[in-house]
């Protein structure tokens, strides 16, 4: 066995980020930018008003205080959308609306709320402005020509934003990994099959499935294939060829049907690493089969008990997805600390990943170890909020002990 962390590690080291692609820019929330960008436009496009008032010359108003407020010729009402008003001359004022372009002459905005009503058409301004009072220089944000986000950027809506006000529709991003999911196992039926004596429901495809959705990864399902050295090879043939990261679920033990490792071998898979000391999850299989011409494909055997999957794809199969796609992933963030709440004997040679109730209590947060767990015990998991990291060395958990843990989301 070797370390979760020298597997990560080694994962890690074989993941390349894949090439670019062009995709419309609403769907690529999260995504990575593939090359540097620079303004098109300045931003604002104009100078404008960042307040409803009234556009003045400060000139004219440098006298002005509550004691001596200065009235001024209303010249027109700038609304947002406006073509660019007319001049202000000397002793004019514009009613102006957030956004509206600023009249050609004005050089600062009174807020409305500091004004008062004059005689008709007109307005006393009791404050004087000092020059670029509540006004959105043309180009103060983006200068046009500047560069604009730089290539490894993760996009946010804020980035998005900033990018459709420049009049960008589709960007150049990292592509996201084609995955593939194939389910082993004489014992497993589709899910909607009738069970007869000694058959279990695939889980495992749906479950991986809908977690790597979460990650806006849309995986290919490949069904389930027989403990038959035939079938499998035929069925991860196919999977080696059309994906990018091959998921395939059982037959990585040791057990006399486990033919998984041996197929993928023989299909020119390049075994980095076999059995990992964490529990769930110790048989985990991860290798990389060289593609001509395309990036190396990588390959994952995870356990067939499907909670030992579950945890294997999210602590190491994920984190090669970030990576695929231009990210630089580590570990998934254990940053919360709980006390335990009662004992729990485990593996002294390996991590265990503790399925519990974490909630808040008197001095931090308390954990309850839900018992018993099993890497099949679908119920027990659902009812667990946390997952906490048992480290190696530790024999048994005892009652107040601290553990790391992350929400089960």
């Amino acid at each position: 066995m070797i370390s979760p962390q020298d597997a990560l590690r080694l994962v890690l080291e074989h993941a390349p980020a894949l090439g670019p692609e062009t995709a419309a820019l609403a769907r690529c929330v999260g995504r990575i930018l593939a090359a540097d960008l620079r303004a098109r436009e300045a931003l604002p496009p104009f100078d404008n008003s960042a307040m409803d008032g009234f556009a003045v010359r400060a000139h004219d108003l440098k006298n002005a205080s509550r004691k001596t407020p200065i009235e001024l010729t209303l010249r027109e009402h700038v609304r947002a959308g406006a073509p660019r008003p007319v001049r202000l001359r000397p002793g004019e004022a514009a009613r102006i609306m957030t956004g509206a372009p600023l009249p050609l002459g004005a050089d600062s905005v009174v807020m409305q709320e500091l004004a008062l009503p004059g005689a008709p058409g007109r307005v006393k301004i009791p404050h004087a402005p000092q020059t670029g009072d509540h006004i959105r220089a043309r180009g103060e944000d983006v200068a046009k020509g500047s560069l604009l986000l730089k290539k490894g950027t993760r996009l946010r809506p804020y980035e998005i934003a900033l990018l459709a006000a420049q009049g960008i529709e589709t960007i150049s991003v990292v592509a996201r990994p084609r995955v593939a999911v194939l389910a082993s196992g004489d014992e497993l039926v589709e899910i909607s099959a009738n069970l007869s004596h000694g058959k279990i429901r695939n889980s495992n495809g749906p479950a991986l499935i809908a977690a790597l959705s979460r990650w806006d990864i849309d995986a290919v399902d490949m069904g389930v294939a027989k403990d038959d050295p035939e079938a499998l090879r035929s069925a991860l043939a196919s999977a080696l060829d059309r994906a990018d990261v091959v998921i395939v679920t059982g037959g990585v033990s040791v057990g006399d049907f486990d033919y998984t490792k041996s197929v993928l071998l023989s299909l020119g898979v390049h075994e980095i690493f076999w059995k990992v000391a964490i529990k769930p999850g110790k048989p985990l299989l991860f290798g990389t089969r060289e593609r001509p011409g395309s990036p190396r494909a990588l390959v994952f055997g995870l356990p067939g008990n499907p909670l030992a999957a579950l945890v294997c794809l999210e602590e190491f199969v994920r984190p090669a997805l970030e990576k695929l796609q231009g990210s630089t992933p580590g570990h998934q963030s254990y940053h919360l600390w709980g006390r335990t709440l009662n004992d729990y004997p485990k593996p002294k040679d390996r991590q265990q990943y503790v399925f519990c109730q974490a909630a808040p209590g008197p001095d931090g947060y308390e954990l309850t170890v839900i018992r018993p767990q099993g890497s099949a015990m679908l119920a027990m998991a659902s009812r667990a909020n946390a997952l906490a990291l048992a480290p190696v060395g530790t024999a048994h958990v005892r009652r107040g002990t601290t553990l790391a843990f992350r929400w089960l989301k």
